[in-house]
């Protein structure tokens, strides 16, 4: 909003004029503006009183920016409060999950640091919505693109190949998600017993010796029941970050505290109290974003032994669709300092169709 004070200076009061809000710079109120940082310094510095001339950024004590009435395009604050739009949420501020219809392929990166180790792991994931059940439970399908990169190459050692064919055994997996989208189950568990018949037979066809007989030992034990398939797949990093619970109702200041627990070494999880934090308008790109932040929690004996308690953090930021609330793309990064450092971050987005 424009403002003639009476109490200002007779400059100000001769002038069009952008009050300064708390966290205001020079550049965001320019692009806010819709006009050049340089021009809006000029314009403002011949006419203000020397005290309020504008040098690298807004001093602390200016109020009030002039602006030149020539600009007839110059964006009022009436007309940026408007382009903001309020995220839409459900009852008791719940936010909706609504995966009816959703069909995307997106791209996915791990990023696994191990003290000075590093691997980066690059696949593309579908996820398709198939079903829903009068509980809210919705029947989702996932498929992983057999290009699997690592650390930029496609795999070039047997073990790695070994690695990447016995994961095909999974796909497509269907799995439940409950009404918070938190995954909950594995659906096809016959499926995929009944593939791994043919899968194995190719492995004993291209493969030999102990390690192949390993890798299908370690298969045939993952898929002995569903039970078995469901705690060995637990770990998989896109299901625990695409399917987090996120659509929660948060407080009336958009916020909830929660304990969450991440696989940061595989079959072993690790727990961190976090606060999730959703913005409530949408941002640039009409996205929703929900903010996880939070601290790990030490449960081993350090602190009874009179060790230092382990320490660590986690990050995630999703953005959602506004209006079908489903992910667009989303980082997550989390770490614990053991003996040796550990950090996984994850990284998803929508692929652009074609």
């Amino acid at each position: 909003m424009y403002h003639l004070k009476e109490t200002e200076t007779s400059e100000y009061q001769k002038h069009r004029t952008y009050k300064i809000r708390k966290d205001d710079t020079l550049q965001s109120v320019a692009r806010e503006l819709g006009i050049d940082a340089q021009e809006l310094r000029r314009y403002h510095n011949l006419y203000c009183q020397i005290p309020d001339l504008i040098e690298a950024d807004f001093k602390s004590h200016l109020e009030f920016v002039i602006l030149s009435a020539e600009k007839a395009n110059i964006k009022t604050n009436d007309e940026i409060n408007n382009k903001l739009k309020k995220v839409n949420f459900g009852n008791d501020y719940r936010l909706p999950f609504l995966p009816e219809g959703l069909d995307e392929n997106y791209k996915v990166k791990y990023t696994s640091e191990v003290g000075d180790e590093i691997d980066v792991t690059e696949m593309n994931i579908s996820v398709k919505w198939l079903a829903v059940d009068k509980n809210k439970y919705h029947l989702i399908q996932i498929n992983r693109s057999t290009d699997i990169y690592i650390n930029g190459k496609v795999p070039d050692t047997i073990m790695s190949e070994l690695a990447v064919k016995t994961a095909e055994v999974l796909y497509p997996l269907k799995i439940v998600v409950d009404g918070f989208g938190k995954w909950m189950d594995i659906y096809n568990y016959s499926e995929i017993e009944d593939r791994w018949g043919r899968i194995k037979g190719e492995l004993l066809d291209y493969y030999e010796g102990e390690v192949v007989e390993t890798y299908i030992e370690h298969t045939e034990n993952a898929l002995e029941n569903a039970e078995t398939l469901l705690a060995s797949i637990r770990s998989d990093y896109f299901l625990r970050t695409f399917f987090n619970g996120i659509h929660m109702s948060y407080t009336a200041d958009y916020s909830s505290k929660n304990v969450v627990s991440f696989p940061l070494e595989k079959e072993e999880e690790s727990i961190f109290e976090i606060q999730q934090k959703i913005a409530p308008y949408l941002d640039d790109n009409d996205f929703i974003k929900v903010k996880q932040e939070g601290f790990y929690v030490d449960t081993s004996n350090n602190i009874l032994y009179e060790y230092a308690p382990w320490k660590g953090n986690y990050e995630a930021v999703y953005f959602l669709n506004s209006d079908s609330y489903c992910i667009e793309k989303m980082n997550l990064q989390c770490r614990i300092e053991y003996d040796e450092p550990i950090r996984i971050a994850i990284q998803i987005e929508l692929l652009s169709k074609v």
